[in-house]
């Protein structure tokens, strides 16, 4: 019979055993090494401090805010710059940052740094604590410096009476020389206004069909060149005789206006005809021929007369005829032949 015991096998008693030791020391090592890790923290972390030059400052006047860190071992220090901002400076308008300054402390080192600020704080003014990295070798933390505060004394003492507000500029009288300026600045704006108007109010009514004459036209070649389309005109369709009379005048009209400066446009025929009698350079035989073209053209625009075809043609000679007379030279005095006299005695 089989008789069966408690416990471990034979043989198996010292494994356990040696499995027990082998953690035992693992995790003595791995304390081991932390704990070197902690002290070398501890040594590589600096001790921060930060000094102000007064316990009370006034708005706006400077004072410097003095940061001191104390470390052993071979560490960097990174400090603010002095442009950081509000983000790590708060209430502090930081004007200017000395360069790092470290020296040599017992076992130890010393980096201090200098910022010179003002502030625009009422009674009191923080200064935060500020962050400063520390670098040794490729391992880089932060550590932050204890916040202080430093009183804010007012400008005005507490007795100050009688003070106001701020008054309205007192009024100065303008000098008169810009009056003079603005009359002359408005003056122009008026006078160009007006121009444009005219100019405006004479387009529309010189060129009713949208020809313009070209830069480089005389008066002459341009209403000559507008007689000539006027040739291609379909004269057969009623509807178009109307239109017709119109452009004819209308080239007369624009002529007689650029070129001899009569007010042809504003004016009926009858006014345009008695300002040509009393122009002594215009020539006699161009008169009528004006006076008949712009009848008929009368006639026709506001009449409805209906004139014959041998009339189209004969109203476009005529407006050609008036433009060649008005245009032909004055013809000159008879000079007197040398050395010919009078037949008739004094």
């Amino acid at each position: 019979m089989a008789v069966w015991t408690h416990g471990p096998p034979s043989g198996s008693a010292s494994r356990p055993a040696g499995r027990s030791a082998a953690g035992r020391a693992w995790r003595a090592g791995l304390l081991v090494l932390l704990g070197w890790s902690l002290l070398g923290a501890a040594v590589a972390q600096p001790r921060l401090d930060v000094h102000v030059s007064a316990d009370s400052v006034r708005i706006g006047e400077r004072f410097v805010v003095s940061v001191v860190a104390e470390h052993r071992g071979e560490v960097e220090l990174a400090f603010p710059a002095a442009d950081a901002g509000p983000g790590v400076f708060g209430e502090l308008e930081v004007l200017d940052r000395s360069a790092p300054r470290r020296r040599a402390v017992g076992d130890g080192q010393v980096d201090s740094v200098a910022y010179t600020a003002t502030t625009f704080a009422l009674d009191s003014v923080r200064v935060p604590s500020l962050p400063v990295q520390v670098i040794a070798g490729d391992d880089t933390s932060t550590a932050r410096t204890p916040a202080r505060t430093a009183t804010v004394v007012s400008v005005v003492g507490p007795d100050a009476e009688g003070l106001y507000g701020v008054a309205p500029p007192a009024p100065f009288p303008r000098p008169l020389w810009t009056w003079g300026v603005l009359a002359l600045v408005a003056a122009a704006l008026l006078g160009g206004a007006a121009y444009l108007w005219w100019r405006w109010r004479r387009t529309p009514e010189a060129f009713p069909s949208g020809i313009r004459p070209a830069v480089d036209q005389t008066p002459y070649e341009a209403a000559t060149a507008r007689i000539r389309r006027l040739e291609t005109y379909d004269l057969s369709d009623p509807d178009a005789v109307k239109p017709f009379y119109v452009e004819l005048s209308q080239a007369l009209r624009i002529y007689l206006a650029r070129e001899w400066d009569v007010a042809a446009l504003e004016r009926t025929t009858r006014e345009v005809v008695e300002a040509l009698d009393r122009r002594p350079d215009v020539p006699d035989a161009a008169v009528p021929r004006v006076q008949a073209v712009l009848e008929l053209a009368d006639l026709v625009k506001f009449a409805d007369a209906r004139p014959a075809p041998e009339d189209h043609e004969k109203a476009v000679r005529e407006a050609r005829s008036a433009l060649d007379t008005l245009e032909a030279p004055p013809a000159s005095p008879p000079e007197a032949i040398d050395g010919v006299a009078s037949a008739e005695s004094p």
